[in-house]
């Protein structure tokens, strides 16, 4: 967030304020500018946060008297329509260029589980973060004005701690995504959890069927600790959002895990592009689906118009220009271990950055010459892609790269490359047959 952002930010509270009261504070900040035109640009500024769902909007205050907070029966975000026509668009105005907005903290990379997919070596799946380390990456978050925080591992519910960060989260007015399996939650977690509106829960479901389910993870008993949690949650009202990757094994099942989400009102995604393990091996690469099911995959999803429209216009808006950036690693969130590594994406986590034990986030963020190298590459960086026909269609990961190519994250992935072939020729036959 630009200083000029940091100011409007920092005046919201806890209770609601009129923007007209704000804007008239503003001018004792902003010397020179008028209220008319520090009412404008608060409004566009508060419209956007609430578009993205951390502040609320309401017409008047007696409005939010009745406001309703997020509920599964009437999953509709609350938001008011403001007329706002600007010249200069609000990321011109608010946002400089690589701000960091995100962290993804592994509080522990212990897990209970192990996932035959998973992308953490065995081996390293031994740590948990203590709480003076959770405390410097809090305060250095706090520091940076960062608006969110991850909380994952691992299993972060591992974490006996987990609860005493939760709390500090939400003293910090901090928004908070909890990424676990969700079969430790106990009682006193979901407590915390429900009293803080500022929380998101996410987890994987691998298939309805429990035998199917539990075979991927290898631990007899977790689908039905974890679907018994989703329905904990879901009854108290706390969001959520159900990741199911697809894999060999629960192929032919997927679907019914996103019916399910679906039959409760919780968003849900499912992916085939699984990470290969990050310390290269490799190991876990054997549960990636064929090219002929994922063109059966994309078949079957492009036959719904709305997510066919969807991809096209996707496609049809992507940058894909010699100058443009081809991945967005380090362009507004960073990775810590739970001994302080930094790293750039979750999955990466053999690119070490630094670590805060003897650098500050923010001087990684603003001074490593290796952060600069990796936000700066572009299309014209790799030869591969920037003579490729296909470039509109594929996700270019550079962490996909690395981990499957010996830490070699200049060495395009061809895995990518097939996929986006398979995307082109699906979404041009889908085209022909409409």
């Amino acid at each position: 967030m630009s200083h000029e952002g940091s100011i409007f930010y920092s005046q919201l509270e806890d209770e609601f304020r009129g923007v007209d009261e704000i804007a008239r504070k503003l001018t004792t900040l902003f010397t020179g500018v008028g209220y008319e035109a520090l009412l404008e640009d608060a409004t566009l500024f508060y419209k956007e946060l609430a578009n993205k769902g951390f502040v609320e909007c309401v017409e008047d205050v007696d409005a939010s008297k009745s406001l309703r907070y997020f509920s599964y029966d009437n999953y509709e975000p609350c938001i008011i329509d403001v007329e706002f026509n600007a010249s200069v668009e609000y990321k011109e105005v608010f946002v400089e260029d690589y701000t960091l907005t995100r962290v993804h903290v592994d509080i522990s990379s212990r897990c209970n589980e192990n996932c035959v997919h998973c992308y953490i070596p065995a081996e390293c799946k031994r740590g948990l973060m203590d709480e003076d380390m959770f405390d410097k990456v809090l305060s250095q978050c706090v520091d940076m004005k960062i608006i969110n925080i991850t909380l994952s591992g691992g299993e972060p519910m591992l974490n006996p701690h987990l609860k005493s960060f939760l709390v500090k989260c939400r003293e910090a007015n901090l928004s908070v995504n909890i990424l676990s399996n969700l079969t430790c939650l106990s009682d006193e977690l979901l407590a915390e959890i429900v009293s803080n509106p500022l929380i998101c829960v996410q987890t994987s479901v691998y298939a309805m069927d429990a035998d199917v389910h539990d075979s991927i993870t290898q631990h007899r008993g977790s689908f039905q600790k974890t679907i018994k949690a989703i329905m904990e949650l879901h009854k108290r009202n706390v969001p959520m959002q159900i990741n199911c990757p697809i894999m060999k094994q629960n192929l032919q099942y997927y679907r019914e895990v996103l019916d399910f989400a679906k039959s409760l009102n919780i968003e849900a995604s499912s992916d085939y592009t699984l990470f290969g393990c990050y310390d290269s091996s490799g190991i876990n690469l054997g549960c990636r689906i064929t090219k002929d099911d994922i063109e059966n995959i994309l078949h079957a999803d492009y036959k719904d118009a709305k997510v066919y429209e969807e991809a096209l216009q996707t496609i049809n808006q992507k940058k894909v220009g010699d100058d443009e950036p081809i991945c967005m690693v380090c362009k507004s969130s960073l990775c810590i271990s739970n001994i302080g590594d930094i790293y750039p994406c979750e999955g990466w986590q053999r690119m070490i950055l630094g670590n805060l034990n003897t650098m500050t986030l923010k001087s990684i963020w603003e001074e490593s010459s290796l952060v600069k190298h990796l936000r700066e590459l572009k299309y014209r960086d790799f030869g591969e892609c920037s003579v490729c026909q296909d470039r509109k269609y594929c996700t270019t990961c550079l962490i996909m790269n690395a981990n499957e190519n010996s830490s070699d994250y200049m060495r395009v992935n061809p895995y990518m490359c097939e996929i986006a072939k398979i995307k082109k020729m699906r979404l041009w036959q889908e085209w022909c047959e409409k």
